[in-house]
């Protein structure tokens, strides 16, 4: 079994993600946190085997809850943005030199087919358990390697 951390300030979108995951059989969400405080608190305290992590939040965005959590916690996480095209992508991909190993855009029902982005989702998450994340150095924010 696979455990998430859902982090996602809208209810919405949170509710969806939970929704969607726990649809695979090897998935189950044991968590969610609406920002990136809660998000540390959280990941500390549960130990998921993956955090989906939004960009834009309140309080501390997901670009500083990467970078708390992979320094106290490595975990993987998986990046899910709203927009592809937006200066959120940047900082999306700057979460990715924090550590995190993967972005997905956010599911928008009338740009999706049925089916397709749950099961990429899915996909996602169970690829990315398999890698084993790194401790990022606070001093040069590069990931040591743990092996």
């Amino acid at each position: 079994m696979i455990n998430v951390l859902v982090v996602e300030d809208s209810p919405t979108i949170r509710e969806l993600l939970v929704n969607l995951l726990e649809q695979d059989p090897e998935i189950r969400v044991v968590g969610q946190a609406e920002n990136g405080g809660k998000a540390v608190e959280m990941a500390a305290r549960l130990h998921p085997d993956l955090i989906t992590m939004d960009i834009v939040m309140p309080d501390m965005n997901g670009l500083e809850a990467t970078r708390r959590i992979m320094e106290t916690n490595p975990t993987a996480i998986l990046i899910v943005t709203a927009h592809a095209d937006s200066p959120e992508l940047n900082v999306a991909f700057e979460a990715l030199q924090a550590g995190a190993l993967d972005i997905i855009s956010k599911p928008i029902a009338f740009q999706r087919k049925k089916g397709v982005w749950e099961k990429d989702l899915a996909a996602k998450v169970k690829s990315l358990v398999k890698r084993r994340p790194s401790r990022v150095d606070e001093n040069n924010d590069r990931p040591e390697n743990n092996e």
